[in-house]
C-alpha cells in the first residue's frame, strides 16, 4: 500500500508541476496525506482543491469529513451548510452534515438528514450505513437492521454496516452471526477499533475465553487508546479471575462516557490504601447492587492500620451501613455529603488493594440487619402459613438499563415453583408488582404476599429485615441477591445465559467467590428459563 501511495504522490506532483489549478490532482494527494494521518498537509490540500472545483460535491464532502474527523466541527458545518443553502443537491453532504451532529450528540437531528439522504441517494451504501447507527442508537433496533442490510447490498464491503449487523446480532444473542459479521469488517479493515471490541467483548460472552483474551490483547494494539475497550477487558479478565490486571485495566471506567457514573470524590486526592493524615473517603459508585458487591471489600480495608474512614453510598443503604459498621472510626453518609475526608477511593477501585487472586476472598457477609423487625416479621410471615411452611422470598426482574431484560423472568414464569406446597412465598420485588401479583392469584389461586409496610425500591434496611426473617431467597439476578449474600442467607440465584450473566458471576460452576451462601442456577440456553425454575424447585425441596 506504501508504495501505491507513493507513486500516486509522485504522478500527482507531476501534474501540478504541469497544472499548478489542477482540483484533482490536489484532491488526490489531500487524500493520500489524510490516509497517512499528515492531517494539517491534508486539509490544505482539500481546501486547495475545493477551491479549484467549488461546485464539486465530492471535493466538499472530503474536505468537511477531513475537518470532522479532526475536531474541527463548527469548520466543517460552516461548509456544509453554505452548500447546502445555496442550493446544492447531493445525498453525500446531507451524510457529513448528519455525520456532525452525530458527533456533538444530537442524534435525533441528524435522522431526518439521512433519511432524506438515502430518498436522494438511494444506492449510497454509507447513507444506509449511517442511517442504520442512528436507528440504533434511537433504539429502533429493526429499521436499524434493515438500514444495514441495504447498505450492504449496495456496498458489500461497509465495514460499519457489517459491524452495526454483527451489533444487532449481539444484542439478539445470536452471537456466531455476531462474530462472523465483525470478522467480516475487520478482514476488510483490520485496523477497524470498534468491530475489534466488539469482536472481543462478543467472544467473552460466548465462552469463548482464550480467543476473547487474544482479541482483547490485538484491539490493544491497534487502539492502545481505546477507554472502553480496557474498560471491557478489565471485566473480562475479572470474568476469568485474574483480578490482578482486571482491576487495572478496570481503572479505565472513568474515561469511558457511556459508563456515566457521577464523580462522588469532591476533588479529593486518590488514596493509595496507606496511612493518611486525616479520614479516608469511601464512596460507593454505581447501582445499589453495586455498592453492596464492592462493599464486600471493606472488613478487609477497615482491618487496615488505625485509619479513619467516612463511607459514603446510595441514601437509601446509609442505616443499613451505619449498623453493619458500628465503629468509632468510621462514619456513614450520603453520597456526596460534605466531609473533612483528606483522600478518596471509590469502592470498584478498592479491589486492587485486598482482592489480587482468588484466595483473597471471604465469605461476603458483613451486613447486619435490624434483628427486632426481622423477628417481627419472621413471626408474621410464618402465620400466614401452616405449620412447618417454609418462609421463601421471591424476586424475578432487574432494573438494570442496558441488561436487565437479559436478567428478568415474568412471575408468570416461576409457576412450576409457586406450584409446590410446603412454602410461604414472601414478595422482596421491587417496582410495581402489584398488578403481577394479583393477576397470579386470580389466574392459580397462588398468593404471593407483599409486605406494605416495606417499600423494596426506597426501604432498603427493612428489605434487609426481610430476608433475614426468611429460610431462603429465589431471585433473578439483582440487588435482592446482593443482600441475601452480604447477610449470608441462603439464596438460588436464576442466572441467564449470555449478555445478562454478569461479570461477577463466575462463568462455571454453582458458588461464587463474592458470597458463600449464593447459589448459581445457570440457563443452558439465552432465554430458557423452565429448567432453571424447575432446579430451583429441586433445590426448595433439598433445602427444606
Amino acid at each position: 500500500m506504501g508504495g501505491y501511495l507513493a507513486d500516486a504522490r509522485r504522478a500527482c506532483n507531476l501534474v501540478l508541476k504541469l497544472d499548478p489549478d489542477n482540483g484533482d490532482a490536489q484532491l488526490r494527494l489531500g487524500l493520500i496525506a489524510r490516509q497517512e494521518g499528515s492531517v494539517d498537509e491534508a486539509l490544505a490540500l482539500l481546501k486547495s482543491a475545493v477551491a479549484c472545483k467549488p461546485g464539486d460535491p465530492f471535493v466538499l464532502r472530503q474536505l468537511a469529513a477531513a475537518q470532522r474527523e479532526t475536531g474541527r466541527l463548527d469548520e466543517a458545518e460552516r461548509l456544509l451548510d453554505d452548500a447546502l443553502s445555496a442550493g446544492m443537491v447531493d445525498g453525500g453532504l446531507l451524510v457529513e452534515r448528519g455525520r456532525c451532529l452525530m458527533d456533538r450528540g444530537q442524534v435525533e437531528g441528524a435522522l431526518p438528514l439521512f433519511e432524506k439522504a438515502v430518498q436522494l441517494w438511494p444506492d449510497y451504501g454509507p447513507a444506509h450505513s449511517m442511517l442504520g447507527i442512528t436507528y440504533r442508537r434511537l433504539d429502533r433496533r429493526a429499521e436499524a437492521f434493515d438500514a444495514f442490510s441495504t447498505a450492504l447490498k449496495f456496498q458489500p464491503g461497509d465495514v460499519a454496516a457489517l459491524n452495526g449487523i454483527g451489533n444487532e446480532h449481539l444484542e439478539a444473542e445470536a452471537f456466531d452471526q455476531a462474530i462472523a459479521h465483525y470478522w467480516q469488517a475487520l478482514a476488510i479493515r483490520p485496523d477497524f477499533a470498534s468491530a475489534q471490541k466488539n469482536l472481543a467483548y462478543t467472544l467473552g460472552l460466548a465462552n469463548r475465553p482464550d480467543e476473547a483474551r487474544a482479541a482483547f490483547k490485538r484491539l490493544r494494539e491497534i487502539a492502545p487508546d481505546n477507554q472502553e475497550g480496557h474498560m471491557d477487558y478489565g471485566l473480562f479478565l475479572l470474568s476469568v479471575g485474574d483480578y490482578a490486571a482486571g482491576w487495572d485495566e478496570y481503572e479505565h471506567r472513568w474515561n469511558v462516557a457511556k459508563f456515566g457514573e457521577r464523580d462522588w470524590s469532591l476533588g479529593l486526592p486518590r488514596w493509595n490504601g496507606m496511612s493518611a493524615d486525616g479520614p479516608v473517603l469511601l464512596w460507593g459508585e454505581q447501582g445499589i447492587g453495586d455498592q453492596i458487591l464492592y462493599g464486600t471489600l471493606l472488613p478487609d480495608i477497615l482491618a487496615r492500620g488505625d485509619t479513619a474512614f467516612v463511607i459514603a453510598v446510595d441514601d437509601r443503604l446509609v442505616p443499613l451501613f451505619a449498623r453493619s459498621f458500628a465503629d468509632p472510626r468510621i462514619r456513614i453518609v450520603a453520597r456526596g455529603a460534605a466531609t473533612d475526608a483528606v483522600a478518596q477511593c471509590p469502592f470498584g477501585s478498592l479491589g486492587a488493594l485486598v482482592r489480587q487472586s482468588a484466595a483473597d476472598f471471604g465469605t461476603g457477609i458483613y451486613l447486619k440487619a435490624d434483628t427486632g423487625l426481622r423477628d417481627r416479621l419472621c413471626a408474621r410471615y410464618a402465620a400466614l402459613g401452616r405449620p412447618g411452611d417454609k418462609l421463601v422470598g421471591l424476586s424475578w426482574r432487574s432494573a438494570n438499563g442496558h441488561l436487565g431484560d437479559y436478567k428478568s423472568l415474568s412471575l408468570e414464569a416461576l409457576l412450576p415453583l409457586l406450584l409446590q406446597p410446603g412454602y410461604v412465598w414472601i414478595n422482596l420485588q421491587y417496582g410495581e408488582v402489584a398488578a403481577e401479583i394479583e393477576q397470579l392469584m386470580q389466574a392459580h389461586g397462588i398468593v404471593v404476599h407483599r409486605d406494605p409496610g416495606i417499600d423494596p425500591t426506597r426501604n432498603l434496611d427493612g428489605l434487609a429485615a426481610q430476608i433475614a426473617a426468611l429460610d431462603c431467597v429465589v431471585s433473578s439476578s439483582n440487588s435482592t441477591v446482593h443482600i441475601a449474600g452480604a447477610l449470608g442467607m441462603p439464596c438460588y440465584v436464576l442466572l441467564p445465559a449470555g449478555r445478562g450473566r454478569m461479570w461477577y458471576w463466575p462463568r462455571e460452576g454453582e458458588t461464587s467467590p463474592w458470597y458463600a451462601s449464593i447459589r448459581l442456577l445457570r440457563q443452558q440456553r439465552a432465554g430458557e428459563w423452565g429448567a432453571v425454575v424447575a432446579e430451583a424447585g429441586r433445590r426448595l425441596g433439598d433445602h427444606g
